[in-house]
């Protein structure tokens, strides 16, 4: 049963890739604005895209349905008579062989993990402009081969082939990989999570963002039509402002999704407006913008990395508490902000009593698990503006702003109380803390106050431990 299941699934993904490539054949030859020649030619970029995240997988659909389309295509112009069928093959080989090794290169430079977001993008450009470039030149040979093309016309054709080929691998190939990715559950987040971890942002934002670029985009093609003058159709180039816009404030998913609407715009207008005078400028556009926005996802790629990255080293990830420099940041920022407004603040630091012997005799695993529903039951009753956080080891803090001494030390004698009550199933007996009060002197810095509280901490570990203490000298100098 399962044998057959994995069958059925490869034979779908076949039939929805042929299905696919085929209905885009169809929809791009709507888009010509004249007889064989297009802005672009969208099924390069599904079959780059399709092979880069599938690999040999895509080959047969790829290749089978560009088949059928050149059987399609040699009826319809009467040539099947002329050209045998075998013979027919030659481009749809040319097109899918050439794809599958750019794809397949590029696969393996992403699967060494040696390489950075930006070298990435740089070697699909590379990778890309080299597989269109093969793709174009066998294709044109192989229609000389046949007889349909003479070398003159072999030597017309292939520059705007190569052309036509990459400027739809740029704009469409980043989504569509998105996109038969979601759905084929093929996992791209899982090799590479940080490329998605970037969230959306409300999608009214978005849809206005998109709504400029679309806007700014038909003015300008509109007056280009207008006119009918070279330098006017430079207008266009003005897009590139928004579209760094969208890209850097949004997902790669709604960039890719975007630039792929644009282009696709353009290539319609294109063909609606009769400014085929003007192709390669708008060639040149979406391959610019293209390039622009791939290179822009790095922004938020990057700010989502630093967020990670800040998170964590701010984050205890045992307990999920502030670290030590996450903790000790804050502390100093609440210190500052209650010297200059006068407020009391609090320093506690806390010990697990006897917590070495947890670990000696049941385990880390064990040690870990008391530390886990320790910082848990202490988070729960702390308040919204209180700080917790692991200095290391056994030991915690709490930062406890607009706080004097009295209210630190009823504070804290709750959480000993609760925590002494805890029912953890890994131990035998009851969890037991220690902890030292300091009330914040003026002019004394995070590390004197938490000196301190830790001299406060030993004085009650040798006064019996499962207490609270304060340090005697908070009410002197405080007085």
């Amino acid at each position: 049963m399962s044998k057959f299941r994995s069958i059925s699934k490869v034979a779908s993904l076949q039939l929805v890739l042929m299905l696919g490539w085929i209905l885009i054949y169809q929809t791009a030859r709507l888009l010509e604005y004249s007889p064989h020649a297009s802005l672009w030619y969208p099924p390069a970029a599904l079959s780059f895209a399709a092979m880069t995240l599938l690999g040999a997988r895509a080959f047969p659909a790829i290749f089978l349905a560009s088949l059928l389309t050149s059987f399609i295509h040699y009826q319809q112009y009467g040539a099947a008579e002329a050209v045998p069928y075998f013979a027919v093959t030659l481009p749809s080989l040319a097109h899918a062989g050439s794809y599958l090794l750019g794809a397949l290169l590029l696969r393996i430079l992403i699967r060494t993990g040696q390489v950075n977001y930006s070298a990435m993008l740089v070697a699909y450009l590379l990778l890309a402009a080299a597989a269109a470039f093969l793709a174009a030149f066998s294709g044109s040979w192989s229609l000389q081969y046949e007889g349909v093309l003479d070398n003159a016309q072999r030597q017309s054709i292939w520059l705007g082939w190569w052309i036509g080929d990459l400027v739809a691998i740029l704009s469409l190939s980043p989504f569509i990989v998105l996109l038969i990715d979601k759905l084929t559950a093929n996992n791209l987040a899982t090799h590479l999570p940080w490329l998605l971890r970037h969230g959306n942002g409300p999608l009214p934002d978005y849809l206005l963002k998109l709504f400029v670029c679309l806007m700014l985009l038909i003015v300008s093609m509109l007056i280009a039509h207008q006119v009918q003058a070279q330098e006017i159709t430079f207008l266009i180039l003005s897009l590139s402002l928004p579209t760094m816009w969208l890209v850097y404030t949004e997902s790669v998913w709604r960039s890719f999704c975007g630039l792929a609407i644009i282009s696709l715009t353009i290539a319609m207008l294109m063909a609606q407006l009769d400014l085929e005078a003007f192709a390669v400028i708008y060639q040149f556009t979406i391959a610019m913008i293209s390039v622009s926005m791939l290179f822009g996802t790095v922004v938020p790629v990057l700010q989502s990395t630093n967020q990670q990255l800040l998170h964590s080293l701010h984050t205890d990830p045992l307990t999920g508490v502030l670290s030590r420099q996450g903790f000790f940041e804050q502390a100093e920022m609440l210190l500052a902000w209650a010297a200059q407004h006068k407020d009391k603040i609090c320093l506690a630091v806390i010990d697990l009593d006897h917590f070495k012997q947890v670990n000696d005799v049941l385990g880390h695993q064990a040690g870990d698990r008391v530390l886990q529903e320790v910082c848990q039951t202490l988070s729960k009753q702390l308040r919204q503006q209180d700080l917790i956080g692991r200095f290391g080891g056994d030991e915690l803090m709490l930062l406890l702003p607009d706080t004097a001494e009295n209210e630190a030390m009823q504070l804290c004698e709750r959480l000993r109380n609760s925590i002494e009550q805890l029912q953890i199933q890994v131990l035998q007996r009851h969890v037991t803390v220690t902890v030292g009060v300091c009330e914040h002197h003026p002019d004394e810095n995070f590390s004197q106050l938490f000196l301190r509280a830790d001299k406060t901490l030993l004085n009650a570990k040798k006064l019996g431990r499962n207490r609270v203490e304060l340090d005697i000298n908070s009410a002197v100098v405080g007085s």
